[in-house]
């Protein structure tokens, strides 16, 4: 650690051996002394031996400090594990963050994806904002919503199954698209890296973390079980099935032990395409956009004059429409033009994965593993994988025509990439090409 110099002249201190702070032996490496697992250790370094015994006391503390999860503690958000102990479910848990009461969702006003009230189902409120950050101020752990039914934000810790199913609610699992059921850590991304501004504050990358069973990590509309930089883990014992993209996913993680688990199978009845997800990853925006801008008019070429707010509630008109054909099996005109657009907007016509990721486990190296898949390798090591059963992966990836401007590829604000064959008229003259758009776009 250091203080930087107030003053333009460099400073420099000499001072004796003797006076340089011992390093204490408290904090052990996964139960191990940390002289004995680090590869050099300078002499100069002075270790107080007399602290040692303190590990152990931590360890006690650690070890009596019992956690029980029932439903209850999943009522309004993201369960946040900041103290080292175990946490032992005692009932089946389902993750429906935030929802809609069930009198609000027999009104006849019903809109699920509704802009117009200060609240948004399923997404953290305002009140939540200290605990919950990021929503509203679109940079923060909770910029894109509740992104993990439970955070891992202490070291030693142990998460016990305990016979149970851990799952996401059917409604939660179509509006939130971006969740991981166990995060290993504070944030799903690195604080620079995914599809939002994460926040330079509250980092954590857990060490000595335990996940075990018997039981069951079900519907997830991405991952399992995820984590970054994560130190020492051991997995086990456990059924992971129905995720989107992974049922395990660690970046840069080392000395990780995954042993006798089944993996599978992923979902292939996945109801939504991609552009779903930013879209309710976009409502925040939406929402803003249509309070402060909402009356002011806008003209695309070739259309008449139209208003903001016209805009806005299309955009939540087509999406509210896939809500109830899936959640409440309402089928629609197909000669409805507002279903069409929504069906091919939305719609996932084959059930299966259409990015580019899907795995049982996902082992990748020091960052996201979205853009140049494989080619992460750096600070992951020391990965065991023992009795491990992995079955039913689908994907079905399609290749998409990108928009570039100035030779880099035109990005939304949520990393996504416009699919230009579904917003323009015709690419075969391509001087002549006109935008079409979408209520996305």
């Amino acid at each position: 650690c250091y203080q930087p110099s107030t003053s333009q002249v460099p400073l420099k201190y000499t001072i004796h051996r003797t006076q340089i702070p011992k390093v204490p032996l408290r904090f052990s490496w996964d139960g191990v002394d940390i002289r004995s697992v680090v590869d050099y250790v300078d002499p100069s370094i002075a270790f107080d031996v007399d602290d040692a015994d303190g590990a152990d006391e931590d360890a006690v503390a650690c070890e009596h400090n019992i956690h029980y999860l029932s439903q209850q503690d999943f009522l309004y958000g993201t369960y946040r594990i900041r103290e080292c102990g175990e946490y032992i479910f005692t009932e089946d848990v389902l993750c429906d963050f935030n929802a809609p009461s069930a009198d609000e969702e027999r009104s006849d006003e019903f809109s699920p994806n509704s802009i117009i009230d200060d609240r948004l189902f399923w997404f953290p409120t305002e009140q939540q904002a200290a605990e919950y950050p990021g929503l509203l101020s679109y940079e923060g752990s909770y910029s894109l919503g509740f992104f993990a039914g439970m955070t891992i934000e202490s070291d030693n810790v142990i998460i016990n199954l305990n016979g149970f199913q851990f799952s996401m609610d059917k409604r939660f699992y179509l509006q939130q698209r971006f969740f991981s059921l166990i995060e290993m850590g504070a944030k799903p991304f690195l604080p620079h890296q995914g599809a939002s501004a994460w926040g330079l504050t509250e980092q954590f990358f857990p060490q000595n973390v335990e996940i075990k069973g018997p039981g069951e990590l079900g519907l997830s509309s991405h991952h399992g079980i995820h984590g970054n930089e994560v130190l020492h883990a051991h997995i086990h014992d456990l059924s992971i099935a129905h995720f989107d993209v992974a049922g395990i996913g660690c970046n840069g993680c080392q000395h990780v032990t995954m042993e006798n688990l089944v993996v599978g199978p992923q979902n292939d009845n996945i109801p939504t395409l991609g552009r779903y997800t930013h879209s309710r990853a976009f409502i925040p925006r939406l929402k803003d956009l249509n309070d402060r801008h909402g009356d002011k008019e806008i003209q695309f070429y070739g259309r008449e004059k139209t208003t903001v707010s016209a805009l806005c509630a299309r955009m939540v008109q087509q999406m509210d429409m896939i809500y109830f054909h899936f959640m409440d099996g309402v089928n629609y005109d197909a000669y409805d033009t507002e279903w069409t657009a929504a069906a091919k907007l939305y719609k996932n016509p084959t059930g299966w994965m259409d990015g580019g990721s899907s795995y049982g486990i996902s082992i990748n190296g020091q960052g996201a593993a979205v853009v140049g898949i494989g080619t992460r390798t750096g600070n992951v090591n020391n990965i065991t994988v023992s009795n491990v059963e992995i079955f039913g992966i689908f994907n079905q990836a399609q290749e998409k025509i990108k928009f570039t401007v100035q030779g880099g590829t035109s990005r939304g604000i949520l990393f996504d990439v416009t699919d230009w064959l579904a917003v323009v008229d015709q690419i075969e003259d391509r001087d002549q090409t006109q935008y079409v758009g979408d209520v996305f776009t």
